[in-house]
């Protein structure tokens, strides 16, 4: 399989994402009254940029063109935490990041990356959807961010250079690149293993010289950033749903005209599920191609996995809130 393949998988489900129409500069072909830049926190090949890019020509189309919307990549906008301070201070207008990045600035988004709290991805879309969902966005405008609608990276399956890990004894000793986030260091460190943060574009260096033996990122970002040419095995842990949330710069969006507000929350709304079903047929094809590549892709006992990171829940019930914890858990059946 070569390049064209690998192109298949990145790109090819993405064409006409969101039925988006072209792009349109006014009636006169004016230049565009707002130019607005975006940040996600992924690498330049990820899929995700379609369906972003997909969304900026939908708020065109409803703004017919006054507000044109640039998509940046990881680290083209400064860190991956730069991105969120960015939008709190006006610099960055809008961001699609993940729970991990998120939780620095709102910590009850923590709740959201507990090992093994979503059954499946129908249990995790009804309650980001529901009360839990709108409780934590209610949070944010008071940090001068706002919470536009909810997205899914990819369940994050442990990705290791050389060992299986079918049990979780076998990560013991093994030195993880995982997502920034206090729960996901300590998912790991539950497991034995020794969590390392690492930026996004950092992560294949990291792996080829072997600062780190594994990884835990979605399927799709293994194709995205072409870590399956390092790693050897994907363990289907996938102990996080991996939520994220395509998120507003409250100083810039109020200073937007109303009717370009409410257009850009419609676009934001209509862009959700259309990334959340997209996420399901990427992981399927990236799946498909990393196994042509050679990689192996493990089951693992998965009950045994979520025995023994059962102890981060009453790790952070508090710093969460237990009252807060509870209502999340009766939600996803895990109280």
């Amino acid at each position: 399989m070569g390049a064209l393949r690998r192109r298949t998988v990145l790109r090819g489900l993405l064409g006409g994402v969101i039925g988006a129409p072209a792009v349109i500069r006014g009636a006169r072909g004016e230049a565009p009254l707002h130019t607005m830049k975006l940040g996600y926190a992924d690498v330049a090949s990820s899929p995700y940029r379609k369906v972003l890019d997909a969304f900026g020509d939908a708020v065109r189309g409803k703004t017919n063109g006054a507000v044109d919307i640039k998509v940046y990549s990881a680290g083209e906008l400064g860190s991956q935490n730069n991105i969120l301070t960015g939008m709190q201070v006006g610099i960055v207008d809008f961001a699609a990041h993940t729970t991990g990045f998120i939780q620095t600035l709102f910590p009850r988004f923590a709740v959201l990356d507990f090992p093994y709290l979503f059954a499946d991805r129908t249990v995790a879309a009804r309650v980001l959807d529901g009360q839990t969902g709108e409780q934590l966005v209610e949070d944010m405008p008071t940090k001068g961010i706002y919470g536009l609608s909810w997205i899914h990276w990819g369940w994050r399956p442990v990705s290791t250079v050389d060992r299986a890990a079918p049990k979780p004894a076998d990560l013991k000793g093994l030195k993880i690149r995982i997502q920034p986030g206090a729960v996901y260091a300590a998912t790991y460190k539950a497991l034995g293993a020794i969590p390392a943060s690492i930026d996004v574009s950092e992560i294949y260096i990291a792996l080829s010289q072997r600062a780190v033996d594994a990884v835990e990122v979605p399927i799709i970002s293994l194709v995205a950033g072409k870590y399956y040419e390092v790693v050897k095995n994907i363990n289907l842990t996938n102990a996080q749903y991996n939520a994220g949330m395509l998120m507003a710069s409250k100083r810039r969006l109020d200073a937007l005209q109303p009717e370009y507000q409410k257009a850009i929350r419609e676009a934001a709304r209509e862009i959700s599920p259309i990334w959340r079903n997209k996420n399901v047929e990427l992981t399927d094809e990236a799946t498909a191609f990393v196994k042509e590549k050679g990689v192996k892709v493990l089951p693992v006992d998965l009950g045994g996995y979520a025995t023994a990171t059962r102890p981060v829940y009453e790790q952070f019930q508090a710093s969460i809130g237990s009252e807060f914890v509870e209502s999340v858990l009766k939600q996803t059946a895990r109280s």
